[in-house]
């Protein structure tokens, strides 16, 4: 019986530390509001309405200001909008300052979520997301 109750104690400690690991490890991953900027990202899609196959993405970054932000690293990765889809990651370069430029292979028609990864200057990292709705079949 006195096995039982170490062996308890033993189990218990070791899932309060791992708790607190997994607390440290979320907290230090997080970045917290007072760091991130204020900037908007909008975006346009050619050809309109967009067809299955090869679209070309136009991203423009600025800050709340509407000062073009530029040297900012971006990337994509895209999502049908129902489960079972493999998503698809897509390049991104800067085209001008402040505008970035993809070419996506859109796979399937129907509505596609992305997520935008912007990587900016000084290391601050933020993620946005816009949709591209109806794609057409080829």
């Amino acid at each position: 019986m006195q096995l039982c109750a170490e062996a308890r104690a033993v189990a218990g400690s070791s899932c309060l530390i791992a708790l607190c690991l997994c607390t440290l490890f979320v907290q230090g991953c997080r970045t917290t509001s007072d760091t991130l900027p204020d900037l908007k990202l909008t975006h346009e899609v050619s050809p309109q309405p967009p067809r299955v196959g090869n679209v070309r993405v136009t991203l423009k970054l600025t800050d709340s200001a509407g000062k073009p932000i530029t040297r900012a690293g971006l990337s994509l990765e895209g999502y049908m909008s129902h489960p079972g889809m493999k998503p698809i990651a897509a390049s991104v370069v800067e085209s001008e300052p402040g505008n970035y430029v993809s070419v996506v292979d859109l796979s399937m028609a129907g509505d596609w979520v992305f997520i935008v990864h912007i990587q900016l200057p000084g290391q601050v990292s933020v993620d946005r997301q816009f949709e591209i709705k109806g794609v057409l079949p080829a």
